[in-house]
């Protein structure tokens, strides 16, 4: 480093304040790094919440769907029923029962109590119903409940013959209200219709949820073009009587689902509760709630669901705390760090004002006493010597200062790796490796700041060189390291010069290793090495990324870069040190680009001298 120009004294509290900005500079590495620490977690948490959510609503979907394709699955079963009746003018008992059990209802439908037909008749076509029943040998059809009305709707068959639906023959559905909205609508509408919520005759506790299914059955088998002759045509409807709760199972039964969910029929604005799950009521604490309406063949339906509590629902809510706890270890290293940084910096600016303070001592005495010119410089040379030696004591002071807590990180990180990967998911080990990454490159850091230090050091030894060759055999290494790249580098034959070898192999190794690195995107990649007229002058140039002349101030400075770390890797000290070695040879450098189109660099170095 070039020697510091004299300053005046400053006060012992002037001299600690770059100090304690280092150990500010401490304290915001540590905050800077938790809140970074924080947002990653928070995003992922977000993210992980987000795929939940996504996954629950697909499930409420599947749902709806699968009880709306076992609704569909019904009416064609029932619409088989209604072909039988329209093939025929009405289907004996014995015809029926050999139809239904041919569909082995207990077997394809346990939800549906039975498949039956209700006559639609006016209160003169009952005498009519009547002869018919014994006709058949059903002997006397005793309709209920009883009274007089203009139509009726009784239940004439209903298989399988248990004993449950033996009970319900003869019942009049057309003089129940709610059944009796259905079956007119669906004869109005010629299309199959579901009851609300009903209570079926056959079953004697009162809490069994039930609806009906009702397709009407025409004369002739087509519906009439309007509503009266629809009514006029109607011979009456096959329906399927449906316990809810075992229909949901059934429907759900081919997935395994991780919602639950009540349903409700909306239709005319007053809710009535259809469907259940068992601890519905118990999800207060759900992570998510949705809410799905459905048309169901004339009735509307509405499904909310649930999900189970947060930490059941995201279940890789547990692996992101671990990563957190790791990353937040990690920014108490990190400050660990920044912290001995700091206080290493507080050590050197005390070494360095005594160091001041005894130079000026010196000088006052070498006045005081007259000593002569040859004994100024001999303890001026001295002092420098020490200087230079306690620079390298402070510089291999600080290469350990920094390596302890980089070798913490590194084998603190190993043993985590090591013994708790299994309970680590794929982000926690993400975050563990680039804990790793970090302190690798920490590491490298230091290295080059040492590498920097090392160029200033040492004595030159000059030697007449052929930079020509020596340039030649530099490319050969990098077409030896990247043999698939097709790159033209043309290199002035008789470039010579005087220096040290090293040195100037070095200086050539950073330019030409630099041109050859940034034309890795050019498909008609150029590197040019050549020697201006002068003798003394030579540049590198090279047709690659290039860079913007406003920033040529930092090319020079150590870790400075100008272009992304991602596409073009170093540590930011090659052309630090070549412009040290320039300097160390009385030269100097300059460079010059554009983005997208190159960039040159000229240096000067002293020609061998004329053999003649």
């Amino acid at each position: 480093m070039p020697p510091l120009a004299p300053r005046a004294p400053r006060h012992a509290d002037d001299r600690a304040s770059p100090g304690l900005s280092g150990f500010a500079l401490a304290v915001l590495v540590l905050v800077a790094s938790t809140l970074l620490v924080l947002m990653a977690w928070r995003a992922a948490r977000q993210n992980a919440i987000d795929s939940a959510h996504a996954e629950f609503d697909g499930s409420c979907d599947e749902v709806v769907e699968l009880l709306r394709q076992r609704l569909v699955n019904y009416e064609l079963t029932i619409r088989g029923g209604a072909a039988l009746f329209a093939s025929v003018a009405r289907p004996n008992p014995s015809q029926w029962r050999a139809y239904v059990d041919g569909l082995n209802l207990g077997q394809r439908f346990p939800s549906i109590a039975g498949l039956g037909f209700a006559a639609f008749v006016s209160h003169h076509g009952m005498e009519e119903l009547q002869r018919d029943a014994r006709a058949q040998g059903r002997g006397l059809l005793s309709v209920w409940p009883r009274g007089v009305r203009e139509y009726y709707g009784p239940i004439l068959y209903l298989e399988p013959r248990t004993a449950e639906n033996l009970n319900v023959i003869g019942y009049d559905m057309y003089a129940e209200p709610v059944r009796h909205a259905a079956m007119e609508s669906a004869m109005l509408d010629a299309v199959p219709h579901v009851t609300n919520r009903v209570k079926l005759v056959q079953d004697l506790a009162p809490d069994i949820a039930a609806f009906l299914m009702y397709v009407p059955v025409y004369q002739g088998g087509a519906p009439p073009a309007t509503a009266v002759g629809r009514r006029a045509a109607l011979n009456g409807w096959v329906y399927a009587p449906v316990r809810v709760k075992r229909f949901v199972d059934v429907a759900l039964r081919p997935i395994r689902r991780n919602v639950v969910f009540r349903a409700f029929d909306i239709t005319h604005g007053q809710p009535a509760l259809l469907y259940e799950d068992p601890g519905f009521a118990g999800h207060a604490d759900a992570a998510f709630t949705q809410s799905r309406v459905a048309t169901v063949y004339g009735r509307v339906w509405r499904f909310d669901f649930a999900s189970a509590p947060i930490e059941q629902a995201v279940p890789t809510l547990a692996p992101l705390s671990t990563a957190l706890a790791v990353g937040l270890l990690a920014s108490l290293l990190l400050f660990g760090i920044a912290w001995s940084l700091a206080a290493t910096e507080m050590r050197a600016q005390r070494l360095a004002a005594r160091m001041s303070t005894a130079a000026r001592r010196s000088e006052a005495r070498v006045r005081a006493l007259n000593r002569s010119l040859e004994a100024r410089v001999e303890t001026r040379t001295r002092e420098l010597s020490e200087a230079n030696r306690e620079l390298e004591s402070f510089a291999y002071s600080v290469s350990h200062d920094l390596r302890a807590p980089l070798r913490s990180i590194e084998g603190f990180s190993r043993v985590l790796g090591d013994r708790y990967a299994a309970v680590l998911d794929d982000t926690g080990r993400d975050y563990l490796q680039r804990v790793r990454n970090a302190a690798s490159r920490m590491s490298e850091l230091i290295e080059a700041l040492l590498k920097v230090s090392r160029v200033g050091r040492g004595d030159l030894v000059p030697e007449d060189l052929d930079l020509s060759k020596m340039a030649q055999d530099i490319v050969a290494e990098l077409r030896t390291v990247e043999p698939q790249r097709d790159v033209e580098v043309d290199i002035a034959p008789g470039l010579l010069a005087r220096g040290d070898r090293v040195l100037v192999r070095s200086l050539l190794q950073n330019l030409l290793g630099n041109a050859w690195k940034f034309t890795r995107d050019r498909d008609n990649a150029l590197v040019e090495f050549g020697q201006e007229d002068d003798g003394i002058t030579f540049y590198v140039h090279d047709n690659g990324a290039g860079f913007d002349q406003a920033y040529v101030d930092k090319l020079f400075r150590p870790f400075q870069r100008l272009h992304d770390d991602a596409r073009y890797a170093g540590e930011g000290i090659g052309l630090a040190t070549v412009k040290r070695i320039v300097e160390r040879h009385g030269g100097t450098i300059t460079a010059s680009g554009r983005p997208g189109r190159g960039a040159v660099f000229t240096f000067t170095l002293v020609p061998p001298p004329d053999e003649d």
